[in-house]
């Protein structure tokens, strides 16, 4: 079934569309916050939300124009959003987690290595202004068309490559600089 005719059926209060929608949705939408919320529980306690928010705002939702994709992945991110204001206000403590996975077919040094390129790159992405930071997720984490980003972001195409680019060139002025400021060669 169409994810139009989905929706139309959900507003009309049909919850097996709905859970139709849920499936179909439900995986992408939890990579999308687990990249924000590091905290598997947290996660999928924001999943939840995003979804209960999507049910209760069917009815005001209108089907011309709409890229539901894009609705529910700005309730996801508002939702996110919310989690990291209650938790400025009332901070937690966590634990870390050192466990490391080794792949049996990669070498010791050359998974640290892998892990080092990871956690330079995160790094990186640390220092990226939040809304370059946010266009190399969608694009290359989420695997996100241009169009689903503009949708995404409510910006149009031409706005979602331009800032990509120069998301792109940041990232490599950052990780180049790293390695300047540590005596490896640039990339």
């Amino acid at each position: 079934m169409e994810i139009l005719e989905l929706v139309s059926k959900t507003k009309q209060g049909d919850t097996e569309a709905f859970a139709s929608l849920y499936d179909q949705f439900a995986d992408r939408i939890f990579r999308f916050v687990k990249l924000k919320v590091q905290n598997q529980q947290q996660a999928e306690d924001i999943l939840q939300e995003t979804f209960i928010k999507a049910w209760q705002g069917m009815a005001n939702l209108k089907l011309e124009d709409l890229n539901f994709s894009a609705w529910l992945y700005r309730i996801a991110h508002n939702s996110i959003n919310d989690y990291y204001r209650k938790i400025y206000r009332s901070p937690e403590t966590l634990e870390l987690n050192e466990n490391i996975d080794v792949e049996a077919n990669i070498s010791l040094p050359d998974q640290l290595q892998k892990e080092n390129d990871i956690a330079g790159i995160r790094e990186a992405l640390r220092h990226l202004p939040a809304q370059y930071r946010q266009i190399l997720e969608l694009r290359f984490i989420q695997d996100f068309t241009i169009s689903e980003t503009a949708g995404i972001l409510k910006k149009t195409n031409l706005a979602v490559r331009v800032l990509q680019y120069r998301a792109l060139k940041k990232l490599r002025e950052t990780i180049s600089k790293k390695k300047y400021d540590y005596g490896y060669n640039k990339i």
